[in-house]
């Protein structure tokens, strides 16, 4: 444990030394280009519903689809990577 802590602060150390590097600079600038737009997490406004009959009632009342996630296999433990 005291060698984990003593390597994180040596390296938070080596970082805050070379702060204003112009590699640094040069490095945060290709990783911006690399960084997801907002427009990246719209999927995250959409509103989940766990209960089936409450997704059912909000589809009924938008007037909209209503699609259904399952996963798992044969016994429906949830996992993905077994057989169908």
């Amino acid at each position: 444990m005291n060698r984990t802590v003593a390597i994180v602060a040596l390296l938070l150390s080596i970082s805050f030394a070379h702060a204003d590097s112009p590699e640094r600079t040069k490095l945060l600038k290709k990783a911006e280009a690399l960084r997801p737009a907002p427009a990246d997490f719209a999927w995250q406004q959409i509103p989940w519903h766990i209960e089936p009959s409450s997704a059912l009632k909000e589809a009924k009342d938008e007037q909209r689809p209503l699609l259904v996630w399952l996963a798992g296999g044969r016994d429906r433990d949830g996992s993905p990577l077994e057989r169908c």
